[in-house]
């Protein structure tokens, strides 16, 4: 068995994130193989553990096709810089609370009763 990492990169970002594999020989000449939809879904949620990053479909497409490119042409680490937005964010983007929208109703004081609690109010004519 053969180990082949593959580390993922954020832009703007020094932190690095891995996954390895153990591979046989025949794995090694046959990569596509290897990336079955589990496979390639455990590769998805670990990158987003470690990274606290979206990983969207696109984006792990682009990480799997590079890593068979570079397991075919012989290459046991690889390395990909992706623009990769902020889990939090990708998950508060599609919420929809729409809320209680309507307007409270307007309730009228009732004045009436009021008095000064010390003293006597001020006239309020200016002249």
């Amino acid at each position: 068995m053969v180990k082949y990492m593959f580390s993922l990169k954020v832009k703007d970002s020094n932190d690095e994130y891995t996954y390895d594999l153990d591979l046989n020989p025949n794995q090694e000449n046959n990569p596509e193989q290897i990336f079955t939809p589990e496979k390639r879904e455990n590769i998805r949620i670990k990158l987003q553990n470690q990274s606290l990053c979206a990983i969207k479909d696109s984006h792990l497409n682009q990480i799997i096709n590079t890593w068979i490119q570079d397991i075919k042409e012989g290459y046991r680490e690889s390395t990909l810089t992706l623009n990769l937005r902020l889990l939090v964010e990708s998950i508060t983007e599609n919420l929809n609370e729409p809320g209680n929208q309507e307007n409270p109703t307007l309730v009228n004081p009732d004045l009436s009763d009021m008095e000064p609690q010390l003293g006597m109010l001020p006239p309020l004519n200016f002249s």
